[in-house]
């Protein structure tokens, strides 16, 4: 199985160097279009995580970016389209924004109009500056997960062993400009 994208650097539709009337609340949520080929004919679902672990020096933990979960499989080959995250129904995962820096920075965030769209969907790539590296790992399973909107990615790791049937990764870079 393997991740195939026209690109190694997340272009700036996807990520924070666009013009900030396309942000909401100074986040893309438009996501990325990629494909997984060569899935086997066993696998029935698939899920998949993007993180950031260069902010790990920066403030202590990695950064999630998305988290999706039982994407129907029917095929040897899936594309994920561009803004899948926004248009998808599948469960997807809460991201760092729903995280004690956030809620350090901003207490009230919870009550937020924005608070569950955009904690629950893909946030976008906005390093605090310079180029950071982004791990996209796509996971196929025999069966689905048993997660519900806003799982978490420790909940996504506990479940995935026992019914994982491959595993891919691919590494992809982004650089603030603006």
């Amino acid at each position: 199985m393997k991740i195939k994208t026209d690109f190694y650097t997340i272009p700036d539709q996807y990520g924070c160097n666009i013009n900030k009337s396309s942000l909401n609340h100074g986040i893309n949520q438009q996501s990325f279009p990629f494909s997984i080929i060569d899935i086997p004919t066993t696998a029935n679902y698939l899920s998949w995580s993007l993180i950031d672990y260069d902010t790990i020096p920066l403030i202590g933990l990695p950064w999630i970016h998305w988290l999706s979960a039982n994407c129907p499989v029917n095929k040897t080959q899936v594309l994920i389209a561009s803004n899948f995250s926004k248009s998808s129904t599948i469960p997807q995962g809460r991201n760092s924004i729903d995280s004690i820096v956030q809620k350090l920075r901003h207490p009230l965030w919870k009550h937020s109009k924005f608070y569950l769209d955009l904690t629950n969907h893909y946030s976008g790539p906005r390093p605090m500056k310079g180029t950071h590296n982004y791990r996209l790992s796509v996971y196929a399973t025999n069966s689905p997960l048993k997660l519900q909107v806003g799982f978490g990615l420790n909940e996504l790791l506990n479940q995935i062993d026992p019914i994982m049937v491959s595993e891919t990764s691919l590494n992809l870079s982004y650089e603030r400009r603006i």
